[in-house]
């Protein structure tokens, strides 16, 4: 079974390589990783004593999370890789990591893909809340509740790239990343897309990624979790148009507009009011993220303001 790890890095050398060696010296490695350098202003070049170990794919221009994993992705097929294991190049593999995952595909059927679970850097014992359940209905994506991560394994239906362990079977049944949503919702667009072709996703607690938590902070609002961005309003904006664009794709019109929309845009309003910092830039960046959802616009928003 050849096994593959995909990187995707952005002028960040040395947390990737530090994310590389937590890979390699697992005690169980995959059979390669690929970097892919997604338009770096120096060029990635891995440690020597990982290069022949590592294909470093570089792109001249940065093509957002979506479209890094989607070329890696690629790739690790071109590379006969039978599962495909996505780890965020500021992230730092437990060594146990990548076995408990192999111990997961030995012990489920067929049409499965699994995940790491990212925990806290600063508090390793507190993990990332960012497992889903979806409804079919509404289109609303519901945190996993946090009990379950005290299981030895529990199902998900999205979850965030970090940590995906998927088989290739996945990638050439459902597609791969879909790189024209740049980033930002690509990830729970990429598993929904899985989940709703029959495969069943599990998150594996004991399969630990060590990952720091910048650019959110996590609240409890009536009881429930609710992650909030602390900078980057852009990121607002791809997150709010990807996921209308999703779920423009996924609902019949009906739903779409009458329940989906309606919920979506109105919880994702009052959080901004509520808890958000720099409430000006975040509603304006919210505002033009359903505005482009809902015309259909893709790709990466420019500092002029257009879509390309």
């Amino acid at each position: 079974m050849s096994i593959i790890a995909v990187v995707i890095t952005l002028d960040r050398p040395e947390t990737a390589s530090c994310c590389l060696s937590s890979i390699l010296h697992g005690t169980q490695r995959p059979d390669r990783v690929v970097v892919v350098d997604n338009g770096s202003a120096t060029p990635y070049t891995a440690p020597q004593e990982y290069r022949q170990d590592v294909d470093v794919v570089r792109l001249e221009d940065n093509t957002g999370p979506a479209g890094g994993a989607a070329v890696g992705q690629q790739k690790a097929l071109e590379l006969k890789a039978d599962w495909v294991w996505m780890v965020d190049d500021d992230a730092v593999a437990d060594p146990d990591a990548l076995m408990r995952l192999m111990q997961g595909v030995e012990t489920h059927g067929i049409r499965t893909y699994f995940r790491s679970v990212c925990y806290n850097m600063p508090q390793p014992e507190l993990p990332f809340f960012n497992s889903f359940t979806y409804s079919r209905r509404t289109g609303m994506l519901r945190p996993v509740p946090r009990e379950r991560y005290q299981d030895p394994v529990f199902p998900f239906d999205a979850c965030a790239m970090a940590g995906l362990f998927v088989p290739s079977s996945l990638l050439l049944e459902s597609g791969i990343f879909d790189a024209s949503l740049y980033g930002w919702y690509d990830d729970t667009e990429f598993t929904l897309r899985a989940t709703l072709a029959g495969f069943h996703g599990y998150a594996i607690p004991t399969s630990r990624l060590l990952h720091p938590s910048a650019n959110r902070r996590e609240l409890r609002v009536l009881g429930r979790s609710l992650a909030v961005l602390v900078d980057q309003p852009v990121r607002l904006y791809y997150g709010t148009r990807n996921c209308i664009l999703t779920q423009r794709r996924l609902l019949t019109r009906a739903r779409f507009l009458t329940l989906f929309l309606p919920l979506f845009a109105v919880r994702r309003f009052v959080s901004i009011v509520l808890f958000y910092n720099n409430r000006r830039a975040f509603l304006h960046y919210f505002v033009r993220g359903v505005s482009d959802g809902l015309h259909g616009r893709k790709g990466k928003l420019t500092q002029g303001g257009c879509i390309i």
